[in-house]
């Protein structure tokens, strides 16, 4: 089935969602998959690394948005309102072997959670539940989908940091869940509860809307060789390896690197995407890609 939907969400930011999100993306799209992006986060991070912020600032002032379509839908009830018509198509300046990516965007802007917020006030204030709200929201985007997923193989959701009502919706119609994780302390403290609040725990028992498809996958990213970055890492491991794990974990590994923040920086340009990945981050992308694809499609 085309049209594999892949959540990239954490509780925490900064923990390199955005860099996981472009650097696949692109690196589906250079093996030939049509790809989509959406980004969910108001920072529009994923956004400006795709179009620059020239094209997004008009990509924008025409209502080209995730937030322009939540706001027409919810808060106007234009039920005619598409997201279909406000995906931006050939969206990259990078190529491959020639082409230019196949690779398409759905772009955010920093209204976003003031429109989240608003639509939540408004609903709630006409006598709809917080559960009904993401139950709406979740049928929507999922009838929304069912014509975008046929001309994309994969749709990646770059989530905001937490559990927005956005980020869960994103998280419930995914086929692949990957939460990027840099292996500290700080960065994991809150792992558990994130990978059981939609798998496992009340939340997930509570709603009328069915449980993630499958465990989410941990994604070490930014690793340093430091003595702590080891130790996390190997218990990131051990723990994924227990029947009672909350979670899996990619053997892919994404070290600390510049090449991969000049990578997110090179919009200006137009260079080819060995160029633009170097530094062997081009090899770790593809390892990452092999093993996204045997989860979703099998070995």
């Amino acid at each position: 089935m085309k049209g594999k939907v892949i959540a990239v969400a954490n509780m925490k930011g900064g923990v390199g969602k955005t860099a996981t999100v472009i650097g696949l993306a692109e690196s589906l799209a250079a093996r030939g998959a049509d790809t989509l992006v959406v980004d969910l986060d108001p920072q529009a991070n994923a956004s400006i690394c795709l179009a620059g912020d020239q094209f997004l600032k008009t990509i924008i002032e025409q209502g080209n948005t995730i937030d322009a379509f939540l706001e027409d839908r919810f808060m106007r009830g234009q039920k005619d309102a598409a997201l279909e018509k406000r995906i931006r198509t050939n969206i990259s300046n990078v190529t491959h072997l020639g082409r230019q990516l196949p690779l398409a965007l759905l772009a955010s802007s920093s209204e976003l959670r003031l429109v989240e917020r608003n639509m939540i006030f408004t609903l709630t204030k006409s006598g709809m539940s917080l559960d009904r709200i993401v139950e709406a929201l979740y049928q929507i985007i999922k009838d929304e989908l069912k014509r975008t997923r046929k001309s994309y193989d994969y749709i990646l959701f770059d989530c905001a940091p937490g559990i927005s009502v956005l980020t869960e919706v994103s998280i419930r119609l995914a086929n692949l869940v990957i939460v990027p994780t840099i292996p500290d302390f700080l960065s994991t403290y809150g792992l558990k509860s994130f990978c059981s609040n939609l798998w496992s725990g009340p939340i997930a028992s509570q709603s009328n809307l069915k449980q993630p498809k499958r465990l989410p996958h941990v994604l070490i990213t930014r690793r340093r060789p430091t003595r702590d970055h080891e130790r996390t890492r190997v218990r990131l491991r051990s723990e994924s390896a227990k029947d009672d794990t909350r979670f899996s974990v990619f053997a892919t590994e994404i070290p600390e690197r510049a090449a991969i923040a000049q990578a997110l920086g090179t919009i200006h340009v137009h260079p080819t995407f060995s160029q633009k990945w170097r530094d062997g981050t081009d090899i770790m992308l593809a390892d990452l890609v092999k093993e996204v694809r045997e989860v979703l499609h099998g070995s």
